[in-house]
């Protein structure tokens, strides 16, 4: 099995994160994948962006879901990580699965911890006009999100996010129906990757960005890596298979 490389927020660590510049360079860079946060504008579109606020990454301030598209495309999502980046304008999910669509994984991550009652059925909508199901895993924190989208459309990947270290998390994920685990990187140790795996489920790890951390995790036989490094960890990757 070869663990597939995914740019977490298209490689953050380059470009500005969650941006169009930054997953066409994950494009360019040979990356399996993306990883991205969704949420919903104040005129119900939906939107490429990690924060509930604006403030960290756009000139401006408030909740994503106070703005309207219109207003949101009036400010910058790039000056915050480089003066060069600044005619970077928040993508919807549209224009980034227009760029992305042809990866072998699309991680879409549901920002919702605040209430959005129809990002679920938005987001479907727009994986099926691409006719990207196969290649969608859908995560999040909020695991009746997750349980929401199976009974909507029971053959969607889907990927239950978790912070802490739990304790048996692949029989938890397993009873729910879910398709994967995605564990921060320091919480997947071995018997957590082998029984995910003999129970039929992906073990997918994030936010790996230190070099002796992707060695690890690849001998231990994690699916997918996220990384804000696209660069480094397909490079230890392509070493790690040589």
């Amino acid at each position: 099995m070869k663990t597939k490389i995914i740019a977490h927020r298209g490689g953050a660590a380059v470009k500005p994160e969650n941006t169009l510049a930054a997953f066409k360079n994950a494009v360019e860079l040979g990356a399996d994948g993306v990883e991205f946060d969704v949420q919903l504008t104040k005129d119900g579109e939906v939107v490429v962006i990690h924060d509930e606020f604006i403030n960290r990454t756009m000139t401006g301030e408030g909740l994503v879901k106070d703005h309207t598209l219109a207003e949101l495309r009036q400010l910058s999502a790039g000056e915050f990580f480089d003066s060069e980046f600044k005619d970077e304008k928040i993508p919807t999910l549209a224009e980034v699965l227009e760029l992305v669509q042809d990866l072998e994984v699309i991680n879409i991550e549901l920002k919702n911890f605040l209430p959005y009652p129809e990002l679920e059925a938005k987001v479907l909508n727009l994986v099926d006009q691409f006719g990207i199901r196969d290649q969608v895993i859908i995560s999040s924190f909020n695991h009746y999100s997750l349980q929401k989208l199976k009974k909507m459309q029971p053959e969607i990947k889907t990927g239950a996010l978790m912070a802490s270290k739990m304790i048996n998390p692949a029989d938890y994920a397993f009873k729910r129906g879910f398709d994967a685990l995605h564990l921060h990187f320091l919480t997947a140790d071995q018997e957590v990757v082998d029984k995910s795996h003999f129970m039929g489920m992906q073990l997918n790890v994030y936010t790996v960005n230190f070099p002796e951390s992707v060695e690890e995790l690849l001998a231990k036989g994690v699916d997918m890596i996220m990384t804000d490094d696209v660069e480094m960890a397909l490079e230890l990757r392509d070493k790690s298979l040589n």
